[in-house]
């Protein structure tokens, strides 16, 4: 049986319609909204945006046993269990773009089934399906199951809880005495409380769900003393599960839902609304997250069925069914339309169900009218049903897998550079080493900031990447004796801030093309010239140990110091001359000989006899854990002179010392140790004056 004949039936009358054709359409939806959710869901949209990165964190803390009812911010509160969700998932399936997308896309897909349910309990199969056809090929829908994000979860949650309340509650003017369904009545409690902890559209889904409850009660007086005692069983367990949230919101109002609402009252109440409704059917959500900017929430067509389907329930408000869904619409809107920035179709997700079950009323009046008699209107009806749903596809496919790929709003937003280098370290070969820039890498000045190279690794689809971490503005890291390795910058002014002296060993590498920002990854071999510059060293570049323990002579390096590290040289064509308040820059090369402390830090001094620094600089610009047997690392460190420094000839020494103990790593000659630092060269402090003379000549 075609699907324009099983609908032909369908518009015949309702009662046609075997569970098997129910059957057969909803699956036929859910297998193309699955799809439409899927597809490239590893790079489209390409990156996370920030407020998507705060929700990992977020989910990250949860892992590591930080659970809270909000996570405070700067944005205000965010309810926790969305985060608690995401953290249970991604522990199963992965992280990276798939992994925490992945819960948005069961609930985007499980809602549909959702409203195809409460459209089928509600009415009929015609509206569940046609409900559950729009809502499948929404692109704000579509975007929302992309999102890491508890805007994903209203969808579910609104939608569900409406089930919830049909299932649970005489719907229909005839009432049968029936056995109660606990399940129903325990679900409808449940939804109820976590949808607390889940997101503040809930304050308005649990104000409906009250309302209506009371509508049945005192006004329509259709509740049996049995469902009577089960709704009261269902308010319980909501108000036993949202008790911890209601202390927390009177102990943290500053973070609560509630006071997050309120705050968007005096933000335009009136322009809010109107701008709202505007957007479902003419100038939609300009917020490139969340829309294609321009393009409204549904077509001119599918809305007039709307109207016609809510000015339908108007009619028939007297129906308890009818009147779930104007309740649950009316006392949601201010979730939807009361926001920032209004519209925000992310936030109009809690009216999506009704929207779309509006539709399918409207649609269906129409085919029950006596024009629609005929059979050849009613093929007409199925036709153009068939092509609505084929034009909303074909525009939701253009717009989202071209249009909104390729929007030039959309990728800042997304970090979307970062996203592509993301990918392509996905798809890259392990062989190669990687080096990953991270300017604020300093041994001496840890911080907590989330940079670039977090931001990425939070992107990638496997964990199995092997790199390495150096801050490139003061540090080269060659890999395994300088063979072919990948340096990642990620972004253009990182590349600019390296040192001149390690520009020169850049130059001699070769940018990566293909679908990454322009000259981001630099694919660098050099294992002849790190060869050569060794070997320079060797013979230009004299060292000596510690006086106290050996007399001064030159010794040519390398120097091998404990805890498998060894001292290749420094490059001895620098300034030697300094005034007072000058940097000093001591350019050392380094390599590892297996694993190395991963509290390591080199110390730079400059001493003005050998045992008294005047000046001093304590850094590592690599990360030491992340350093194999082999590597050899460049390091530029900059050491201020005092200003009040007297002149004459001064020092410069190295060495390593750990800093949990700050225990100095001892310098070996064989089996021998010869003390814990290794004198370079000396320079020279010049007196003031001799500055003013020069200015002055």
């Amino acid at each position: 049986m075609t699907t324009q004949s099983t609908l032909l039936n369908l518009v015949r009358g309702h009662v046609l319609m075997t569970s098997r054709m129910s059957y057969f359409l909803v699956v036929v939806l859910l297998v193309l909204a699955s799809a439409l959710r899927i597809i490239d869901l590893s790079n489209l949209p390409q990156g996370f945006s920030d407020d998507e990165i705060i929700n990992i964190r977020l989910a990250d803390n949860v892992r590591q046993g930080d659970i809270y009812v909000f996570f405070p911010g700067e944005d205000g509160g965010r309810e926790g269990f969305y985060h608690i969700l995401a953290a249970f998932v991604t522990s199963f399936v992965g992280e990276g773009t798939i992994g925490f997308r992945i819960l948005s896309v069961w609930l985007g897909v499980l809602s549909v089934a959702i409203v195809y349910t409460l459209g089928l309990h509600l009415f009929n199969p015609i509206i569940g399906v046609l409900a559950a056809g729009l809502l499948s090929v929404n692109m704000s829908a579509i975007l929302l199951s992309r999102a890491v994000s508890s805007d994903a979860t209203v969808l579910f949650l609104v939608s569900a809880t409406m089930l919830a309340l049909a299932r649970s509650l005489p719907v229909y003017r005839r009432t049968r005495i029936v056995t109660s369904n606990v399940v129903s009545f325990a679900a409808l409690g449940a939804l109820l409380g976590i949808g607390f902890y889940l997101h503040p559209s809930s304050l308005f889904i649990v104000l409906g769900a009250m309302i209506y409850i009371s509508h049945l009660v005192f006004v329509r007086n259709v509740m049996f003393r049995q469902r009577r005692s089960y709704t009261g069983f269902a308010i319980l367990l909501m108000l036993i599960i949202s008790m911890p949230y209601l202390l927390s919101s009177i102990n943290l109002p500053q973070y609560s839902a509630g006071q997050r609402i309120l705050s968007h009252y005096t933000d335009g109440l009136i322009r809010s609304i109107v701008e709202g409704f505007l957007a479902i059917f003419y100038k939609g959500d300009a917020d490139p997250l969340h829309n294609l900017p321009g393009r409204p929430l549904v077509d001119i067509f599918s809305g007039l069925f709307m109207v016609a389907g809510f000015f339908i329930c108007i009619l028939r408000r007297h129906r308890p069914r009818f009147m779930l869904l104007l309740l649950m619409f009316f006392l949601t809107l201010p979730a939807a339309f009361i926001v920032e920035n209004s519209p925000n179709f992310a936030r109009m997700s809690v009216i999506y169900p009704q929207l779309a079950i509006f539709f399918g009323m409207g649609f269906y009046s129409l085919i029950r009218s006596r024009v629609f008699v005929d059979v050849v209107f009613r093929r007409l009806a199925v036709t153009g049903v068939l092509a609505l749903l084929g034009l909303n596809l074909v525009w939701t496919w253009q717009d989202l897998f071209v249009d909104w790929r390729g929007n030039e709003a959309v990728m800042p937003l997304v970090n979307g550079e970062l996203g592509q280098i993301a990918h392509y370290l996905d798809i890259a070969s392990n062989e190669t080493p990687v080096v990953l820039c991270n300017p604020l890498l300093d041994s001496s000045q840890p911080g907590a900031e989330l940079v670039e190279i977090d931001k990425t690794l939070l992107m990638m689809n496997r964990s199995t990447l092997a790199y390495h971490e150096a801050n490139c503005a003061h540090s080269l890291l060659l890999s395994n004796g300088g063979e072919k390795q990948r340096i990642v910058f990620f972004n253009e002014q990182t590349r600019e801030n390296v040192h001149p002296y390690l520009q020169e060993w850049l130059a001699q590498g070769e940018p990566v093309t293909g679908d990454v920002p322009r000259g981001s990854i630099l694919e660098l071999t050099a294992p002849d010239f790190l060869a050569l510059r060794a070997g320079e060293l060797t013979t230009t570049a004299p060292v000596s140990y510690a006086p106290e323990v050996s007399v001064p002579e030159p010794i040519a390096p390398p120097i091998r110091l404990g805890g498998n590290l060894t001292f290749l040289g420094y490059e001895p064509n620098v300034q030697r001359t300094f005034l007072p308040g000058d940097s000093v820059e001591v350019i050392t090369y380094w390599r590892t000989e297996g694993e190395i402390l991963p509290d390591l830090t080199l110390l730079t001094h400059v001493l003005s006899s050998p045992v008294m620094p005047i000046a001093v600089r304590d850094v590592l610009y690599v990360n030491p854990v992340l350093m194999r047997d082999r590597d050899v690392f460049i390091q530029v460190t900059t050491v201020k002179l005092p200003d009040q420094a007297l002149p004459g000839e001064r020092l410069v020494s190295v060495g390593a010392y750990r800093q949990t103990d700050l225990k100095r790593l001892p310098v070996l000659d064989g089996d021998e140790e010869r003390g814990d630092r290794i004198f370079l060269y000396s320079i020279e402090i010049l007196p003031p004056e001799s500055s003013d003379a020069q200015s002055g000549g």
